[in-house]
């Protein structure tokens, strides 16, 4: 716990003193322009999931980085254009939890509702062990599948990294399916390659248009 309030070492360069210091901050990607998914209000993201940003993403997913938490969930906050009434994520699988102690979406989300002053509430299970991890982007858009309990009417949606939007749209398929009458997103990072947003899971997402293009982009992703 000591380690939390005081972290040692950058997550990125490993310097002592800062869990993220300001030289490796200053080099990581921006997020690119990327249309929300079909069905979300709006969903912002803070990082291209590319170079540093990578890095750092697999620093808290898989080298303990959680000091790293505070600042990236109170940057991510400040995407949120939109009023919430709660704050939820998209669970990792039962046994990605187990290994890690922890869910790095979970920790996210808490962040970004303490800066928002709003509850962070467990709305989401994931059903079965499926997870993106290693899979190809065809696997990928197949997507996880959620249940929820009742849900907010205003609900944002928490995750660690979009990359085919479908573990989103399965999330908030879920939410709308428990109350949610308006699903918002904010991630901690974007691939850079998705320029439209597409869907799996369910399908009744994914009917929906393709976004724009970068150059007309108007919400990010």
């Amino acid at each position: 716990m000591l380690d939390l309030l005081l972290p040692r070492r950058c997550a990125l360069c490993h310097r002592a003193g800062t869990a993220l210091c300001a030289a490796c901050t200053a080099r990581l990607p921006p997020a690119p322009e990327l249309a929300p998914p079909p069905g979300f209000d709006d969903c912002a993201a803070l990082l291209a999931y590319d170079g540093d940003a990578r890095r750092l993403v697999a620093a808290l997913k898989f080298d303990n980085h959680r000091d790293a938490v505070g600042v990236l969930g109170a940057a991510m906050a400040r995407l949120v254009r939109s009023p919430v009434d709660a704050v939820t994520w998209a669970p990792t699988s039962r046994g990605r939890r187990r290994a890690r102690g922890y869910d790095q979406s979970e920790l996210l989300a808490r962040a970004v509702a303490a800066e928002l002053g709003r509850p962070c509430i467990a709305l989401l299970e994931r059903i079965g062990s499926w997870n993106q991890t290693g899979h190809d982007r065809a696997t990928r858009l197949e997507g996880p599948r959620f249940s929820a309990t009742a849900a907010p009417a205003r609900v944002l949606l928490v995750d660690d990294v979009r990359t085919t939007g479908a573990t989103l749209c399965a999330a908030a398929d879920a939410l709308v399916e428990a109350g949610a009458r308006a699903v918002v997103g904010v991630t901690l990072a974007a691939t850079v390659r998705d320029r439209a947003a597409t869907c799996g899971g369910s399908g009744r997402r994914a009917s929906g248009p393709p976004g724009p293009s970068p150059s007309t982009a108007t919400r990010g992703g």
